[in-house]
Parts: C-alpha cells; structure tokens; sequence
C-alpha cells in the first residue's frame, strides 16, 4: 500500500492520539469538578475533544479512502495521479487565509470592547464574504437565531456575561 498524502495520514494519528490522553488524563486531572456546578466545569473541553478525536478518524478514513484510490487509479496511468496533486499555495488562498485571519481578529476586539453580539455577526458575515458565498443573507438569516437565542441565553437570563 503506497501513501501519497502522508500529512494527512500521519496528522490524523497525532490528533487521535492527542484527544485519547486529553480526554482521559489532562483533563480529569486538571480541571476540579465541584459538586455545587449544575453544568461541569469540564464539559466543554470534554465536548471538544471528543470533536477533535471524531474529525481525526474522519480524516485517517479519508486518507485511507484515497490512498485505495490513489492505488486503484495509479494501474492505469500513474503519470496522470501525479499531475493532479497541487502541493503549492496560490495567491487567492493566501490572500483569504490573511483576510479571514484579520476578520476574525476584528471579531475579537468587537467582543472585547462593543458587544458578544455584534462580534458574532460580524464574523458570520465577514466569513462568508471572504469565502466568496454569493447568498450571504441565507446564512446570516439561519445563524441569527442561534446567534440570538445563545445570546439571550446566556447574556440575559443566565447573566453569564464574560467581562
């Protein structure tokens, strides 16, 4: 079995096996439950890591998927599977990875000092404009009620409010 992407394979285990000893040794052993907490105080970062460790398996499956297909496709001509892989970065992914970089740095000093509300559309719609979705209302208009409910949730009837 030849690997032809092996970042993918290799980083895959890494992100597994980094999500194993998270969940099941830094954070037991780092984070102190209280029994007075309604909600843990280790949910979050379990939930996160569990995420992380499913995403890993999605990703060592699709390395494994095209690395069957890369072997099923390189019988019949290997030269053309070898023209098809892109290792270089164009300017146009440059350019977005820096615009959604500073989009999102923006979104971090409206939630700093103007409001959690604002800062999550704003990183709604910045992101779909960087990415270049032509139906941006449909978007904003699906995630505002999330964006709403989670911040009536917590801002005004929890009063969890960071800061």
């Amino acid at each position: 079995m030849r690997i032809s992407n092996k970042s993918d394979f290799v980083s895959s285990i890494v992100l597994f096996f980094t999500g194993i000893i998270f969940y099941f040794v830094i954070i037991p052993r780092e984070i102190i439950l209280e029994d007075e907490a309604v909600i843990g105080p280790d949910l979050l970062p379990n939930i996160c890591i569990i995420l992380i460790t499913f995403l890993s398996i999605l990703l060592f499956i699709k390395s494994v998927k095209n690395v069957n297909q890369i072997d099923a496709g390189s019988h019949t001509d290997d030269k053309l599977g070898l023209l098809n892989e892109r290792n270089d970065f164009s300017v146009i992914e440059i350019r977005r990875v820096f615009l959604l970089s500073l989009s999102l740095l923006v979104s971090i000093l409206l939630f700093t000092y103007i409001d959690v509300l604002l800062a999550s559309i704003f990183l709604v719609l910045s992101t779909c404009v960087v990415c270049g979705l032509k139906k941006v209302w449909v978007i904003l208009t699906l995630s505002a009620g999330l964006i709403l409910l989670a911040y009536f949730l917590l801002y005004q009837v929890l009063g969890t409010a960071v800061g």
